[in-house]
């Protein structure tokens, strides 16, 4: 059986409940989140406005978790106590369920998704995960050319959703899109004219010391 993959986003309104969120989310630095089934988990903030920003939006934190069964991920998020006390006073919680289907590349020196099982033939919905630790000496200038180049995902042909994520504000930083189907992601990824400037400064400035990327089947979403 292929790895189950959760992915949440939970929004927060509100001054007090914004500030626990953001101490849960320091917490979680420290102290991992360790629940039965659960083989990997980062619980990451998320950038403001369209996401792709420097800027923190402190309203709204991202979720993903892998697991070795979906019943260990149903079980987790309705009875496990730090998860309740964290979502306890969200507004919002949205997201996807996902299994792995390719990818390359490594979080935190260690490859965590299993794509030994992938569904090959898969032609539906599918969630991309980018990844990077960037080189403290090429911070400024990754960020310099951020702005320009993630406007032009939105309002792509089959694009869902689209949101900078990340551990660590300037160095750890991660995309999650999701997109009605392969042939428009690599339609964006490999032939968008905006796209491909981007790619080529990525290999001429050597900007990551790390990077992950991965395509996750998308088999239920809320």
């Amino acid at each position: 059986m292929a790895q189950f993959i959760t992915i949440r986003f939970i929004h927060f309104k509100g001054f007090t409940a914004k500030k626990n969120a953001f101490a849960e989310m320091g917490k979680s630095l420290n102290d991992r989140w360790d629940a039965p089934g659960l083989t990997f988990s980062k619980h990451l903030g998320c950038g403001a406005g369209n996401g792709f920003s420097v800027w923190p939006d402190f309203s709204l934190y991202a979720w993903i978790g892998i697991w070795e069964k979906e019943v260990n991920a149903i079980d987790f998020f309705e009875r496990d106590a730090r998860w309740l006390h964290f979502t306890n006073n969200s507004s919002e919680i949205k997201g996807w369920d996902a299994e792995p289907l390719k990818g390359h590349g490594t979080w935190n020196m260690s490859q965590p998704f299993d794509f030994s099982e992938a569904d090959t033939l898969w032609n539906g919905k599918i969630a991309v995960i980018t990844r990077a630790s960037i080189r403290t000496s090429q911070a400024l200038r990754f960020w310099w050319n951020v702005p320009g180049a993630s406007q032009h995902i939105i309002g792509k042909k089959g694009l869902i959703f689209a949101k900078g994520i990340g551990e660590f504000p300037l160095i750890e930083q991660a995309t999650l899109s999701v997109w009605e189907s392969a042939s428009d992601l690599d339609q964006f990824a490999y032939k968008s004219k905006e796209h491909a400037p981007m790619i080529k400064k990525t290999r001429k400035f050597n900007w990551y010391k790390e990077e992950m990327f991965v395509r996750l089947k998308i088999v239920n979403e809320f």
